[in-house]
């Protein structure tokens, strides 16, 4: 299956990284995303089906947050997903760094 990677630094510790990813999940559910705090792992809803994993690396001045997504689609779907994905990155990367 197809794989989508994304990434964002983030200037944040690694443990408020987590903590904020985790906030910023249940704050901005809006329909695409459905989480399981416990493993980080999370699905699109729609009609693709896809998996990802969150994965957090501590660098000298922050934290790299990327998300891996393997999903079921065609081209058409893999761009949608990544185009959302970045998205949401963005977004949280402000969401990490206006809140700290």
């Amino acid at each position: 299956m197809p794989k989508i990677e994304r990434s964002t630094n983030v200037h944040a510790a690694v443990t408020d990284a987590d903590r904020e990813w985790t906030e910023f999940m249940f704050r901005t559910f809006m329909g695409h995303y459905q989480s399981s705090v416990e493993d980080l792992e999370w699905s699109l809803a729609d009609d693709v089906e896809e998996e990802g994993v969150v994965s957090l690396t501590p660098l000298d001045d922050g934290t790299r947050v990327t998300v891996t997504i393997t999903y079921e689609g065609d081209r058409a779907a893999e761009v949608a997903v990544g185009a959302q994905l970045e998205r949401d990155l963005a977004e949280f990367k402000m969401f990490a760094e206006t809140r700290g």
